[in-house]
């Protein structure tokens, strides 16, 4: 079969920032630039917790964003105000996408309309490629194609597989388990025109950041108890997979940055998840009885964040139900590190670390 033409590039217009986002922008990155010991005198040496030391550029970089936010605070903490302070987040942070990757956004059919997804291909494929089925993180009530579109850049290329990545429905207008329920029937949908995209339906993963690497736990246990095909892998990056946790990261890191106890409540009454939610495996995958025959896993934590705890957890328990398993703690980062590789040049290796094993994992699978 010869090698299918992927389709044109196409430029998404970018976010139009403000000048203070453009300000801000230019000094965080800058810090990069600045010595060590010059650093420490801005900001103060960076916290050590549970044994991890943050890396002094994420810590620089979120005394920065606590300063802005200190300065001009929000008049109403509501999911408007927390979206737009996450898209400058991921703009100002996040280092630019391999421009090598050919990018196309389009809509598919979904459960309640349509859904808009991004289409990445990489430069050279021979015959059909692999797939990867991405969600983006977000909490289920944040983020969009714009959050890891980097990082799926990345993946595209490294794992050459064609990524699709999916704007899913979010909270509080969409309750859950909408975002559930959209992904699922995405990574269907992707087995369903596998010949037009060009990729083997036999060899199509799914994976995602925080809330995204949650719900690929969810597609995979949904398809097992379905009994539909199982992904070729499941790639979790600092996922939460357990609503109803407690202890732990929960509690030593509840004060973390960018993810914080506060930010987890918030986005649970967001979702409408409460006890009665939190036990559903929708929501809790890692309650689940039975994990046997999963589709092999990438499990990467991070050291200053509150679901850490969780994720290593879900990570222990896959292995001790014969899932092949690639595990990992970044301890020297926090939740969200993927969208911070152009501030810390920390996030920007463990993130190609996380491409490497994505990779490793697919060429095994």
């Amino acid at each position: 079969r010869p090698a299918r033409k992927p389709p044109p590039r196409h430029h998404r217009a970018p976010r139009r920032m403000s000048l203070r986002d453009r300000l801000a922008r230019s000094l965080a990155r800058g810090q990069r630039r600045l010595p060590p010991p010059l650093l420490r005198r801005r900001h103060g040496d960076p916290p050590i917790t549970d044994g991890h030391t943050l890396d002094l550029h994420v810590h620089a970089y979120g005394s920065l964003v606590r300063a802005a936010q200190q300065r001009n605070p929000p008049t109403d903490i509501t999911p408007a105000t927390i979206r737009a302070g996450f898209d400058a987040m991921v703009a100002i942070g996040s280092a630019p996408p391999l421009a090598t990757v050919s990018v196309h956004d389009r809509t598919i059919p979904g459960p309640a309309g349509e859904l808009a997804v991004r289409l990445y291909h990489p430069a050279r494929t021979t015959g059909r490629a692999d797939a990867i089925v991405w969600f983006h993180q977000g909490g289920g009530v944040i983020g969009n194609l714009d959050t890891d579109h980097t990082l799926c850049s990345m993946l595209a290329e490294t794992c050459q597989a064609v990524v699709v990545s999916v704007e899913y429905r979010l909270a509080p207008e969409h309750p859950f388990p909408a975002d559930v329920v959209d992904c699922g029937a995405a990574y269907q949908w992707v087995l369903d025109h596998a010949d037009g995209l060009g990729v083997d339906p036999a060899r199509v993963a799914v994976g995602g950041t925080s809330q995204g690497g949650k719900i690929s736990a969810v597609v995979c246990q949904q398809r097992r108890r379905d009994g539909l095909s199982a992904p070729l892998a499941q790639l979790l990056v600092y996922p939460g997979t357990d609503a109803t946790w407690q202890g732990g990261s929960r509690d030593t890191m509840a004060d973390a940055w960018p993810l914080s106890e506060t930010t987890l409540q918030f986005f649970a009454l967001m979702g409408s998840i409460g006890d009665d939610e939190a036990t559903d495996l929708r929501a809790s995958p890692a309650l689940a009885s039975d994990l046997t025959g999963l589709a092999p896993a990438l499990v990467v934590t991070a050291g200053f964040d509150p679901l850490r705890s969780q994720g290593d957890a879900y990570a222990e328990k896959l292995r001790n139900a014969g899932v092949t398993v690639t595990h990992r703690c970044e301890g020297s980062l926090p939740h969200s590190f993927t969208i911070m590789g152009a501030v810390s040049p920390a996030a920007h290796k463990a993130t190609e670390r996380v491409v490497a094993d994505a990779a490793a994992l697919l060429a095994d699978a």
